[in-house]
């Protein structure tokens, strides 16, 4: 028998069994729940005043299910395919819905159409193409019923799995909200499903897989006010994440538990990182809010990952029997429509963790790397960054409002990041400590497979960054010191004297500001060993540090840098040299004789090597990297995303002008995207540089464009 069976029944099942649970609460507070219920600990009928389902019989399903099963029967009958890719026809889905809800309407059902949906569909009613109808849907329904999209599609074709979701959405949420908060569902079944063989399943692991695949997915749907799912969940799961566990009640005041898709689809995410097991569902029934719907899609991903046997076997048939389901066979039917032998496109595996997804299904996005490259090994510092976006920072006693786009693990964590989507194996030697910020950034790195091997230091945590980012784009750091700045004095020398040649020591400037760090930093570098490169990110509050190796180190700035260290040259020709990205690249190698990157945002990159018989930089042709064009809105880590992907491009025995050409697309292709650990994928790097290629002798295209990839 397929082994996959069990996960596709887990999951119809854990979405039937989420849904009943949590029928006789929804759209109740928790005030009511409890006055009505106590708590609820299985199936039990609804209460007449039920806003909704008043009376329904214990392990009754809603609209969640039902339009689940609708979707299914779509897919399973083959209509609206084209291409052979599974999607559904925009038409004839419109109308099932309609039938569907005046069938409910006839039974006396008050469980109907939920808002997006509902509005979306009385304009279809009344003659309008369902194709332009759901501009407006940011709520969850497109999340509740897509299920059956994520047995039926594998993430390993992210065009085909990103159309099928697309299909199941556009018609009530054509949002970029409807859009994420569907696919990141559809995308945690489906790796669920695909990782049958694994005999141990890490579920954080497999949470954090799916933000990461649908973070990379091009965006689609309208523009609407509401959060970013991705991020919400994101953030939700750090929450969850963070110790001492947080209470479920604590997690819905922070996240919210309404049909906003940027509510529940985190609230559920965050019930299962908490808890990984059926007990999520239960606290999904008594959280109050959209209860049915975030029991749902918890249960659905519960099941998915690991099986219809987590589940209860007496609570499945009783949801079976009283709602006349016949899950098993609509699971094997949508199970069949999966091309065979398909594994899952996704975020790296989380080692280190508690259950490893196999090496087997390690993500085309993030490829595992050869056994002959090189390592990229961080001596920097790992910090946590508070992000908030607003107009403008105020002026001195002024006062503006910003939204919170919550906490990110940043620092030298977002260079390795990059570093991981090309594929290279990554290590942290940065210091941690003790405390809820040292526990968030020891997570992150567990998530994203890289190797923590940073000193501990004991009784301070990490500190953590205001990252703020204006209207244009651009940001504003505010930073505490913690355990991040005391690193004991030979504690990277010691490290680094065991790098082979071919490793690459990614040198984060910031180290040295801080004197224990600097004096650790120097002993490292004292101790490379021969063949090993050395690629320094430039700070600009202390400059170009003492110690740097003659031979295999690259020093990486953004103009801004570059010339805040021309103003620090007692030749004031240098500092008017560095006005320019040219000029300050030819200033800065002719200082130091070691080949220098500045990059200039728009305008590219620029890249002098120095030869043995140079006397002046001027003697040597410079470099001009190209950019892509984009629409930047986040500079936030545009220059660590450079920085990563050219130290694990150099890693992997990439010529060096090539390695340029792939970290000015990432930096460029990571301003496009809210978040500060933004870099693309690898496939998404590469055809940016392949395009770059092919108009090579066009000039226009060198210069022109908005990207920023200066930021740090």
């Amino acid at each position: 028998m397929d082994p996959r069976l069990s996960r596709a029944h887990g999951a119809l099942a854990g979405l039937a069994l989420g849904d009943a649970l949590g029928m006789p609460t929804q759209a109740m507070s928790p005030a009511q729940i409890r006055a009505v219920y106590g708590r609820i600990a299985g199936l039990v009928d609804a209460d007449a005043s039920q806003p909704y389902a008043p009376g329904m019989p214990a392990g009754s399903v809603t609209d969640d299910t039902e339009q689940a099963l609708l979707v299914a029967s779509l897919l399973v009958r083959g209509r609206g395919s084209s291409s052979g890719r599974v999607a559904l026809n925009a038409v004839e889905f419109a109308h099932s819905l309609l039938a569907w809800e005046d069938s409910m309407i006839e039974r006396g059902s008050l469980d109907l159409l939920g808002p997006s949906t509902k509005a979306a569909l009385e304009r279809v009613r009344a003659g309008a193409d369902p194709l332009s109808v759901g501009g407006a849907g940011t709520t969850n329904g497109a999340a509740m019923r897509v299920t059956p999209i994520g047995i039926a599609v594998s993430t390993a074709d992210p065009e085909a799995f990103a159309e099928a979701v697309w299909s199941s959405c556009r018609v009530t949420h054509a949002t970029r909200q409807g859009f994420q908060s569907a696919a990141l569902v559809a995308a945690a079944v489906s790796m669920g499903i695909d990782a049958a063989r694994s005999p141990s399943l890490d579920l954080r692991s497999l949470l954090w897989k799916a933000v990461t695949y649908v973070d990379s997915l091009p965006e689609r749907g309208a523009w609407a006010p509401d959060p970013d799912v991705v991020a919400a969940t994101r953030r939700a799961l750090e929450l969850a994440s963070t110790p001492p566990s947080p209470s479920p009640e604590s997690l819905a005041e922070q996240i919210g538990s309404s049909v906003a898709s940027a509510q529940a689809i985190p609230m559920a995410f965050a019930l299962l990182a908490r808890d990984p097991s059926p007990r999520a569902l239960l606290d999904a029934a008594n959280l109050g809010g959209d209860t049915d719907t975030i029991g749902a899609i918890a249960g659905a991903i519960l099941g998915a990952a690991a099986g219809v046997g987590v589940f209860d076997g007496r609570a499945l048939a009783q949801v079976e029997e009283v709602s006349r389901l016949g899950l098993p066979s609509v699971a094997e039917q949508l199970l069949a429509l999966r091309a065979p032998g398909e594994h899952a496109a996704s975020a790296p595996p989380a080692h280190g963790s508690k259950g490893k997804i196999p090496e087997e299904e390690a993500p085309a996005s993030c490829p595992e790397p050869s056994a002959a490259a090189g390592r990229v090994v961080l001596m920097g510092q790992i910090l946590v960054d508070l992000a908030v976006r607003g107009e403008a920072l105020p002026s001195p006693g002024g006062d503006v409002w910003a939204v919170d786009e919550g906490m990110h693990v940043g620092g030298g964590f977002n260079a390795l990041v990059a570093a991981r989507r090309m594929g290279a194996e990554a290590l942290s030697l940065s210091p941690i400590g003790e405390g809820p910020y040292s526990s968030l950034i020891q997570a992150a790195l567990a998530r994203e497979g890289i190797t923590d091997a940073g000193p501990r230091v004991a009784g301070i945590d990490n500190g953590f960054c205001i990252a703020f980012t204006d209207r244009t784009g651009e940001r504003t750091f505010i930073s505490t010191k913690g355990a991040e700045t005391m690193v004991p004095a030979s504690a990277w020398a010691d490290v680094v004297r065991t790098m082979n040649p071919g490793d690459v020591l990614y040198v984060d400037g910031y180290l040295m500001d801080h004197p224990a760090n600097r004096e650790a930093a120097q002993a490292a570098l004292r101790a490379l060993p021969e063949g090993v490169r050395v690629v320094l990110d430039v700070s600009p509050v202390i400059g170009i540090p003492d110690g740097l190796p003659t031979r295999d180190v690259i020093i990486s700035m953004n103009h801004r840098e570059a010339q805040e260290i021309g103003k620090r040259s007692e030749d004031s020709s240098v500092c008017d040299r560095c006005a320019q990205p040219l000029g300050a690249a030819e200033a800065v190698c002719a200082a130091m004789r070691r080949p220098v990157v500045v990059r200039a945002g728009a305008q590219g990159a620029y890249f002098l090597r120095p030869s043995v018989a140079a006397t002046n930089a001027r003697d040597e042709d410079a470099t001009h990297v190209p950019t892509p064009r984009v629409d930047a809105i986040d500079t936030n880590g545009a220059g660590d995303a450079h920085s990563g992907v050219l130290a694990a491009s150099l890693a992997q025995g990439i010529p060096v002008e090539r390695a340029l050409l792939l970290a000015n697309c990432a930096g460029a292709l990571s301003t496009t995207v809210v978040g500060p650990a933004s870099c693309p994928t690898r496939n998404q790097i590469e055809a940016a540089a392949s395009a770059l290629e092919e108009r090579a002798d066009a000039p226009e295209d060198r210069s022109g464009g908005e990207a920023s990839a200066e930021g740090s």
